[in-house]
């Protein structure tokens, strides 16, 4: 009887630890935890925290979180399932790019926020690659330095959303978006070596976004950019933002057979190379409202090669060096 006993307490016993086991190895946590002082090897939890986001992934159920708990650096991570990185303000969480991308999100149908990361490219090409999923939320990042991209959206019917965000010095662009749809929001694009912002459809997707409360500035080509190539679309509102010292353009609306739509209310865009405000292509749409265009190098408001640049008629344009106004500017009425 004893013996039987024994047996059965041993049987519960080793039972306890194959679950205890397998909730470890399969990733049966909902919030996992990195630390200076984790090692990958601990089980990511908060009194064993493990050293690199990589590894506390493995040990994270998908819709779980990563929470960081103090400041350091914390290695490139590629997601492929839902989840959450949070470092809370006064955290530095960092991710040091030598080669490729910093953060990139592969899964089909996943959600992912990362929130007050600190990514610096040495040497590496993106920011954060968001190659496939259904969302991308952004937020309290600072991402500069890379050799491409500081954020590339190319996931196909998704949604994307960068918050309270700062890029710079990236070779390329800041971001470019050719998929989904998007909100920035309090976003800083600052002295990047091409255009701030492209929105740029491809394989005849539908790019739409919203930016509003933002600034691109000091930037080697335009503040914000949207082309179209032949057949495809996109629909941009810029509202609230500012495109200012950049080398091209503040805001323009481009395409070479497609169809761009750009609505520029309440912006500012002074002291560009080229123009304030710019429509380019036949297919092209440029609408401004409400808005100051002045001291660009160019014009304030310029129309080239079968684009439509209209004008609400309550827009200050002033002081730009080569004239208020180049090309047709149609004069729309409010209704």
């Amino acid at each position: 009887m004893r013996n039987s006993i024994a047996r059965r307490i041993g049987v519960i016993g080793l039972m306890a630890c194959a679950l205890a086991w397998s909730a470890a190895a399969f990733g049966q946590t909902q919030r996992s935890f990195v630390a200076s002082t984790g090692a990958d090897t601990n089980l990511c939890t908060f009194a064993q925290p493990c050293r690199s986001f990589a590894a506390a992934l493995t040990q994270t159920n998908s819709g779980g979180e990563i929470i960081v708990i103090d400041s350091a650096g914390y290695g490139p991570v590629a997601i492929a399932q839902s989840v959450s990185i949070i470092a809370a303000p006064g955290v530095y969480a960092g991710i040091s790019v030598f080669a490729g991308d910093g953060v990139t999100v592969t899964g089909i149908g996943s959600r992912v926020r990362l929130s007050g990361l600190t990514i610096n490219g040495q040497g590496g090409d993106t920011g954060i690659r968001f190659q496939q999923g259904a969302k991308l939320a952004v937020d309290h990042c600072a991402i500069a330095d890379l050799n491409l991209y500081g954020i590339y959206v190319q996931a196909a019917n998704s949604t994307w959303i960068i918050t309270d965000t700062t890029i710079s010095g990236v070779a390329i662009y800041a971001l470019i978006a050719e998929a989904g749809a998007g909100t920035l929001d309090r976003v800083r694009v600052e002295n990047n070596f091409n255009h701030g912002i492209l929105i740029n459809t491809s394989s005849n997707v539908l790019v739409r976004a919203l930016i509003r409360n933002s600034v691109a500035t000091g930037n080697a080509g335009n503040g914000v950019t949207v082309f179209t190539g032949s057949g495809r679309t996109a629909v941009v509102t810029v509202e609230n933002s500012a495109a200012n010292v950049n080398g091209g353009s503040g805001f323009a609306g481009t395409t070479s057979g497609g169809t761009t739509v750009l609505t520029l209310r309440g912006v500012v865009a002074t002291a560009n190379t080229g123009s304030g405000a710019l429509a380019a292509g036949v297919g092209a749409t440029v609408g401004v409202t409400a808005s100051a265009l002045a001291r660009n190098v160019n014009f304030g408001m310029e129309q080239t090669t079968g684009s439509v640049l209209r004008s609400l008629q309550n827009n200050t344009v002033e002081d730009n060096v080569a004239g208020a106004t180049s090309g047709t500017i149609t004069n729309s009425q409010q209704i």
